[in-house]
């Protein structure tokens, strides 16, 4: 019997899907999964394959993912690396890693048992959808739990690197103990205090509950030694210890463990810890100078300078460093102060073949910053981590405080001089490690000292969460690597370099280049329209001064008039210039207003003009391919019938 041909058709189709499902269940069992994404992030490193494969079967590890079915569209990204990284380490876990992913609604029982169990909460975000605002309350937490270790992660939230804060959690739960990270209470108190004149806990900064993810953070008193299980001490404010607690440091690097030691020449916090002011006294100690109450003197400090010059860091506490230049568009009225290090336009590259703890990072912000520099003996074991461009200098500390009898000290405040610059790179980040100076019978030393505190503050851990997101509006303004600095110092002198790696790996984005283009074009056009109106302001302006010089000078060399009379002929000639002064400014003023107001106009009309333009591209270009395939298969389709018609049947055949 032979077989007609949608009979053939049928066959050959059935044989297709049984061939394709074979396959696919072939490859699930396999386990064979492929990123084939640019930045890979969906595929595991081969770091977390082999911690991963050293989890012992007797002690297996188990993870309760608790993860929203659906999420607002700036999360759709991070649920989907989120679920392929931990299926991808389930299945490179065998049986001694068991993945829960449970799927929870806002008022279920899973939801309840996340609340109550582990204190994962829904987190509500707004929600843009079909042009339309709401809020929407998902999960996004995990629970990592191996014997009697356990490790929650709250919230995953959108700027963290997925796969690291997995490694991070599945790392604590299977080692034994934590390594301990020791911080001396300084004046700084980033580990939180009670403020006995408010009557109120001061929080700890966030850089100490991110510390706490992989360590033990413990608070030391500085008055005595550190102990000897201390893996690394992190001394915030140098400059605020006295010379006996300066001597327990020196003990402390002097045998050869590793510090963490920032010196801040202007702490935005509090600028009243810089290191030219005396110590705060005690607490309870403080006195009201409004209410004559003179203010109690502090213990006197230690000598910090000679400390960091054993060290191996020269360093002038009342140098404040600037850098003019400032890649960043969201920050173009920042002050100078404000020390952006990153690649620059000159080609200088700052993270590249450097040490660990910076290579491969993208961008640092310091602010008011200090000046380091090897000290006499110690140039080869002096390594940079950050510094400025050459367009860098400093101002004296005293140019940007004032000090009021009443008020007490106030800043920063803006330089009164431009400041001092002499084309020179200046470091405000080094590392000293290995043996340096001469005669010293100590052991080798890894110290990082940094000239600035707050670049770890509260703010930069905010946004390190969001991924820079500033405006709330799904796109990334700003990705500052403050926070994966701080890490990775912590890290490398904990001598655990597992987790550098990883904070590498994030995604990349990508931007309209040609729009950026457009907007610096017309950026560098309407400063250069302000820079022109300004000229001509003070133009103006000298000329109004210039006429009434020669105006005052025409009065005085006048023999005729009395005193009184050219007293009175000036005072009018100043009148009458002043007012020609007003009314040229104005109309300058007007002017420039004008001009500046013309060249944003037209920046947004290229601008959106570019982006039109792109919108139309990428509507009609898609689909051009997938016309064409169609037209192709049609016009075979119809030449083929054409060619099975009989002849004689053709239209036109006698």
């Amino acid at each position: 019997m032979t077989l007609l041909a949608r009979h053939h058709r049928l066959i050959r189709f059935v044989s297709l899907t049984v061939a394709a499902v074979s396959l696919s269940y072939m490859a699930h069992r396999s386990n064979l999964r492929v990123d084939i994404t640019e930045e890979g992030l969906s595929e595991l490193t081969s770091s977390t394959r082999d911690l991963i494969g050293s989890i012992d079967a007797e002690r297996p590890v188990v993870v309760h993912a608790y993860i929203s079915a659906e999420v607002p569209r700036e999360f759709v990204s991070v649920r989907s690396r989120l679920l392929n990284v931990l299926r991808e380490m389930e299945a490179s876990g065998n049986d001694a890693l068991t993945v829960r992913l449970i799927e929870p609604t806002l008022h279920s029982e899973e939801a309840q048992d996340a609340i109550d169990q582990y204190g994962i909460e829904p987190v509500s975000l707004m929600n843009r959808e079909d042009g339309r605002m709401g809020q929407m309350d998902i999960f996004m937490g995990l629970v990592f739990q191996s014997g009697p270790h356990e490790e929650v992660i709250p919230f995953l939230d959108r700027g963290l690197s997925v796969e690291y804060e997995l490694v991070r959690a599945l790392r604590v739960v299977t080692q034994e103990k934590k390594k301990v990270v020791g911080v001396a209470r300084t004046d700084a108190t980033i580990m939180g205090n009670f403020d006995l004149q408010n009557r109120k806990q001061q929080p700890a900064w966030r850089v100490i509950g991110e510390l706490r993810k992989q360590y033990e953070v413990r608070s030391l008193n500085p008055g005595a030694a550190v102990p000897e299980d201390v893996d690394v001490l992190f001394v915030p404010q140098l400059s605020s210890m006295t010379e006996e607690e300066l001597g327990h440091v020196k003990n402390y690097i002097d045998a050869g463990r590793p510090a963490l030691l920032t010196v801040d020449p202007m702490p935005l916090f509090d600028v009243r810890l810089a290191p030219s002011e005396p110590k705060l006294p005690e607490p309870g100690q403080q006195q009201n100078p409004m209410f004559g109450q003179m203010p109690p003197q502090g213990k006197p400090k230690g000598d910090y300078v000679g400390l960091l010059s054993h060290v191996g860091i020269k360093w002038d506490p009342n140098r404040v460093v600037f850098d003019k230049f400032n890649p960043n568009p969201t920050f173009r009225q920042a002050p100078p102060h404000l020390v952006f290090v990153s690649d620059r336009d000159d080609g200088t590259q700052p993270f590249t073949g450097g040490d660990p703890v910076v290579d491969g990072l993208a961008e640092v912000v310091a602010l008011f910053p200090g000046e380091l520099d090897p000290a006499s003996g110690y140039e080869s074991s002096f390594i940079p981590l950050l510094k400025t461009g050459k367009s860098g200098g400093f101002h004296p500390f005293d140019e940007m405080v004032q000090r009021h009898p009443l008020f007490g000290l106030a800043g920063p405040m803006p330089a009164r001089t431009p400041g001092i610059s002499d084309g020179t790179s200046r470091v405000i980040g080094a590392r000293v490690a290995g043996e340096g100076g001469s005669g010293e019978d100590v052991k080798p030393r890894d110290v990082v000292v940094l000239a600035d505190l707050d670049l770890f503050g509260d703010q930069f851990f905010a946004m390190h969460e969001r991924g820079g997101d500033l405006d709330g509006d799904g796109i990334d303004d700003v990705r500052f690597d403050n926070v994966t600095f701080l890490l990775n110092i912590i890290d490398s002198l904990a001598g655990d370099d597992g987790l550098v790696e990883l904070r590498k790996r994030r995604p990349r984005y990508r931007r309209l280049s040609r729009v950026d283009e457009i907007t610096k074009d017309a950026r560098d056009r309407r400063e250069e329209e302000v820079r022109k109106a300004n000229e001509e302001a003070n133009e103006e302006l000298n000329k109004a001064k210039q006429a009434l010089e020669a105006r005052v000078k025409e009065i005085n060399e006048r023999e005729d008039l009395d005193e009184t009379t050219k007293a009175v002929m000036l005072k009018s000639a100043e009148e009458a210039e002043n007012r020609r002064l007003n009314a040229n400014t104005e109309t300058i003023e007007r002017e420039k207003a004008r001009k500046i107001a013309r060249s944003q106009t037209e920046l947004l009309r290229a601008v959106d003009r570019e982006q039109n333009a792109i919108r139309l591209v990428a509507v009609l270009a898609p689909p051009i391919p997938a016309l064409l395939l169609g037209f192709y298969i049609f016009g075979r389709k119809r030449r083929r019938e054409n060619d099975a018609i009989p002849a004689d049947r053709k239209r036109g055949a006698k």
